[in-house]
């Protein structure tokens, strides 16, 4: 069984690195898109902290959404320092989502709200 407050502390981990991660984004490319993109991490981050019932699950499947959309063109251009950055952010989006569907933890943090 998995024990709810580190769970928290996990989904506020993902949390804080996904609106960190928007910010970049925003810094690297500023545009309207980016600006959206931080209000929706922003919005995900706080339904992850508080445990909104299956928002784990509908951040998870946003993050490897994202991860599918912009992966080709981060492979095609891997010879920009920029794009290492965004291959390194698939990964850890990757990771996020599955912390956030498999882990103990994360799961029973949303079962106790």
């Amino acid at each position: 069984m998995g024990h709810s407050v580190n769970g928290r502390n996990l989904c506020g981990l993902i949390a804080v690195y996904m609106v960190i991660k928007s910010i970049l984004n925003l810094i690297l490319g500023f545009g309207f898109a980016n600006i959206v993109m931080l209000g929706v991490s922003i919005g995900l981050g706080f339904t992850l902290i508080i445990g909104f019932k299956y928002m784990n699950f509908v951040t998870a499947a946003f993050l490897v959404v994202m991860v599918c959309t912009h992966i080709v063109d981060n492979i095609k251009g891997i010879g920009l320092n920029r794009n290492i950055v965004y291959i390194v952010e698939s990964v850890i989006d990757v990771v996020c989502a599955y912390k956030l569907v498999f882990d103990e933890d994360i799961r029973e943090h949303f079962r106790r709200s």
